[in-house]
């Protein structure tokens, strides 16, 4: 009995240890407005780095807005985008790299957290160990990215996945197909596979379609970075969901589709509006991706302006396109608060004691005091905050 006693206190100290690894604190359950502060002035620039291609539109534009903005501080730096980035291109680590040997840079934001972001925070790090790092949604394991980013922003995929699963039930989805890869998926650890958002993603959607009696169907898809690239990967999923749909697994008319993979978006719109199916949106919720491109709305100079673009992609929608909008500039909402808390930290004026009220404060500043928008510790970690507001629109 005494043996046993043991066993369960010392497994019990382990898993307490565990759970305290890397930069953890207990989860705060939501978000609360505090008093405003104004931004401080800083000698230092920031550089945003933003991928190139199409894909990334909001980011984009929103980039642009902020180096307007502050034409002084803010100056933005591209590189190649996550499906051609290898190491010895002029790639994100080189980019990294650059502006970490330039000393009159003080912070570093990646809009969007690509593969090799954790590689090219590294590669700052060792040239300039005093630049303030911020990432956007990595795509690598949280629980990495955040050993090495002051400050890391993120979709809180719980409260989105009900949005989504909302919009999709009223569009009349019966089953939701969700294709990702292990990379994004599993990664290659338990602690990675624990802190991936896509993962949580995931156990997300599922949870929140047994709640709404919808059938969650995930495909495990060839990942593109190994497997002959985007054509091959859309080429699978369309066999794949053939298969589903000959042997009775989905139904005719009734499927949500949805993908983490930004590449294949306009594929899946394809899909959805062959079979019948309902196309719910960008990997990252966002109005400017996915659905304007395949029907070549262009997108407004300025992301606040959604309620006329939303107009435009409503009128280009064809007939029997079921589909979804999400109608607020989160990501616009996020490069910004970047910045600002950027600002605040090159100033001193945010330390680990008052972190999380800094980014709450700049969070609710950049979304105009909306108390829909909420903001929460993802995972325990102190320097961790998952934002999010329910914006998904039926349309079609």
């Amino acid at each position: 009995m005494l043996r046993k006693i043991l066993s369960v206190i010392l497994a019990a100290v382990l898993v307490f240890s565990f759970a305290s690894c890397g930069k953890k604190n207990p989860e705060p359950e939501t978000t609360v407005h505090v008093t405003s502060e104004p931004i401080p002035e800083t000698d230092k620039k920031i550089a945003i780095l933003v991928p190139s291609g199409s894909q990334f539109i909001e980011a984009d534009l929103a980039a642009k807005k902020l180096a307007a903005e502050y034409p002084e501080k803010i100056v933005i730096k591209k590189f190649d985008n996550s499906s051609s980035l290898i190491e010895n291109k002029n790639n994100l680590i080189n980019v990294t790299r650059e502006i970490a040997q330039d000393d009159t840079f003080g912070a570093i934001i990646c809009s969007k957290s690509v593969r090799l972001t954790n590689e090219a925070l590294l590669e700052a790090q060792t040239y300039n160990p005093a630049l303030k790092l911020i990432c956007i949604e990595p795509e690598a394991s949280v629980a990495n990215v955040s050993e090495k980013a002051d400050v890391v922003l993120c979709v809180d995929w719980v409260k989105a996945a009900a949005d989504i699963v909302r919009y999709a039930k009223a569009h009349g989805a019966k089953h939701f197909v969700m294709t990702s890869f292990n990379r994004h998926i599993s990664g290659s650890s338990v602690i990675d596979s624990q802190s991936l958002l896509a993962s949580t993603a995931k156990s997300a959607l599922n949870t929140e379609c047994k709640k709404q009696g919808i059938e969650f169907v995930y495909h495990n898809s060839l990942d593109p970075i190994s497997s002959g690239g985007t054509d091959a990967v859309i080429k699978e999923i369309r066999e794949s969901i053939a298969r589903y749909k000959k042997a009775g697994k989905i139904g005719e008319s009734d499927v949500a589709v949805f993908s983490t993979d930004y590449f294949i978006q306009s594929a899946l719109v394809g899909i959805a509006q062959e079979n019948g199916y309902i196309y719910i949106g960008p990997s990252f919720p966002t109005a400017f991706s996915g659905l304007g491109e395949v029907l070549s709305v262009p997108a407004p100079s300025d992301t606040s302006d959604i309620a006329v673009y939303k107009t435009s992609v409503i009128t280009a929608t064809p007939a029997g396109l079921k589909a979804g909008f999400y109608s607020y500039p989160l990501e616009t909402v996020l490069l910004t608060s970047a910045v600002h808390i950027a600002m605040d930290l090159l100033a001193g004026k945010a330390t680990s004691e008052s972190l999380s009220d800094k980014v709450t404060m700049r969070i609710s500043d950049a979304a105009a005091k909306d108390e829909t928008v909420t903001v929460k510790q993802f995972g325990g970690y102190s320097n961790v905050f998952a934002v999010y507001k329910p914006a998904f629109e039926k349309i079609g």
